[in-house]
C-alpha cells in the first residue's frame, strides 16, 4: 500500500514538472516573459534584474530591469536595500475578469499618490494597448527614487503596472523610456 502511494505521489510530483506548452513560439528567447500572453524587450541600457512567477499560482507576474550600478541604501525603518539610478517595474496580474482588473489598476494609481506628488495622466495607445501613464513629479518621504513615470492598462481580464524609477543620478528622459518599453511590449 505504501508503494502504491508514494508511486502515486511521485506521479503528481512529475506531472507538475511537466514543460507547458508554449503559447507563443514565435517570441524569441531575447524576450522576457511575463505570464503566457506577455512578453517584453530588455529597454537599451537596462539589465534584467529579477524575473518572479514564483507568484503566478496566484496570477502575479513580477519582472525588474535596473540601469546604473547598484547601492546600499538603508530606509528610515533600518532595513537595507540596492537601489540603482533607475529601475523598471512590470507587475501584471490576473483577475476574475475585467471590472477586478480596472479596480486593482484604479488601487495602483491611488498609491502612487501616496509615494509621489503626481502630475497630469495621460490616455496613450502603445502597440495597440491603451495605457494610462501618470508623472511621477517628485518623491514623498526617504524615497531613494526622486521622480519616475508609471503607466496602467487593462488587458482582458489582467491589471498591468509598468513603472519606471529614477534616482537623480538618471539622465535619460524617462517618459521616453517608458514609452519605449511600452512599445516593445508583445501580447
Amino acid at each position: 500500500m505504501k508503494r502504491i502511494a508514494f508511486l502515486l505521489l511521485a506521479l503528481l510530483l512529475l506531472a507538475g514538472c511537466a514543460p507547458r506548452e508554449d503559447k507563443h513560439p514565435e517570441w524569441g528567447a531575447d524576450l522576457v516573459r511575463i505570464g503566457e500572453d506577455m512578453a517584453a524587450q530588455t529597454p537599451e541600457g537596462f539589465a534584467l534584474l529579477e524575473s518572479n512567477d514564483a507568484l503566478a499560482p496566484g496570477g502575479i507576474y513580477y519582472v525588474s530591469w535596473s540601469s546604473g550600478e547598484g547601492r546600499t541604501i538603508t530606509d528610515g525603518e533600518g532595513k537595507e536595500a540596492t537601489a540603482y539610478d533607475a529601475q523598471l517595474f512590470v507587475l501584471l496580474k490576473e483577475c476574475a475578469d475585467e471590472g477586478a482588473a480596472r479596480g486593482d489598476v484604479s488601487d495602483w494609481m491611488d498609491r502612487e499618490g501616496q509615494n509621489y506628488e503626481l502630475g497630469e495622466p495621460v490616455e496613450q495607445i502603445e502597440n495597440g494597448q491603451s495605457f494610462t501613464v501618470l508623472p511621477l513629479l517628485s518623491a514623498r518621504g526617504d524615497n531613494p527614487y526622486a521622480r519616475g513615470v508609471a503607466a496602467f492598462g487593462v488587458r482582458n481580464n489582467c491589471a498591468v503596472s509598468v513603472e519606471l524609477l529614477c534616482a537623480d543620478g538618471f539622465s535619460q528622459d524617462a517618459t521616453a523610456v517608458l514609452t519605449g518599453f511600452l512599445q516593445g511590449l508583445h501580447y
